[in-house]
């Protein structure tokens, strides 16, 4: 059988329970209507809408509906923007998180970010990419606090890491474990060796954001990963991982 025809399928997952991240819908748009006293008005006949009638404008109608709305994982109150992580992490999330931190530098002048997450895990490389997403946040002079509760396992908890400060709940239970992959298909010596340089990308990168955003070692750091750890948010605060709880 030629190997053009073969079916192979891999998936990097980083996470013990994973959930796909559901796409959130927009927040609703405020719409403004404004009418140019200056121009006649029609009106729409609803039961005969090709004659003039007295229910419904249709002409010298603005209706403004601006680009760059931020997604349903954000709101803001007052002078503070609210990001809220509660699901496996997909690429919808980071795609989001991406929007959301654009609209808040060019339409805004919030700068604090307030994360609250409650997660299993989800996709190694979202959980990088928003890791970096909030890197790059952090770079355009936003100010980003964590605030963990439930969860923050596997893929969540770079993204918890690398925020500036991090808060968690007395009950939080962290974790952290090795990539793992899921496919089927068939494949040959070349796809496995090419598989496994990826993996230890992946694993490099994600030991990196840990050791740099903590008081642990690499070699503590692969240690407790390799053998899957769950620890509390007591544990997280020795290992400098959690600044505060409450």
């Amino acid at each position: 059988m030629k190997r053009a025809i073969l079916c192979f399928c891999v998936m990097l997952i980083l996470g013990s329970c994973v959930a796909k991240s559901p796409i959130v819908p927009q927040e609703p748009q405020l719409v403004k209507i404004s009418i140019d006293s200056n121009q006649p008005i029609e009106r729409i006949n609803v039961e005969n809408p090709g004659e003039c009638g007295e229910d419904k404008i249709s002409r010298a109608m603005e209706v403004k509906n601006p680009e760059g709305q931020l997604s349903g994982l954000t709101f803001i109150s007052g002078d503070v923007a609210y990001l809220k992580i509660f699901s496996g992490i997909g690429v919808v999330d980071q795609i989001n998180i991406w929007n959301d931190f654009i609209v808040l530098k060019d339409t805004t002048d919030i700068r604090l970010v307030k994360l609250f997450i409650s997660s299993p895990g989800g996709g190694a490389f979202d959980g990088l990419g928003i890791a970096d997403q909030i890197e790059r946040a952090k770079d355009m002079g936003f100010e980003v606090e964590a605030h963990a509760s439930g969860i923050v396992a596997s893929a969540a908890v770079p993204i918890f890491a690398v925020c500036t400060r991090r808060y968690a709940a007395p009950g939080t239970i962290f974790m952290v474990h090795q990539t793992s992959m899921f496919k089927f298909g068939m494949e040959n010596a070349q796809d496995i060796r090419a598989q496994n340089e990826l993996m230890e990308l992946l694993r490099d990168r994600y030991l990196g954001k840990l050791v740099q955003y903590s008081d642990l070692t690499r070699d503590q750091w692969e240690a407790m990963e390799k053998k899957t750890t769950w620890f509390n948010a007591d544990q997280a605060m020795q290992y400098g991982l959690v600044d505060e709880i409450k």
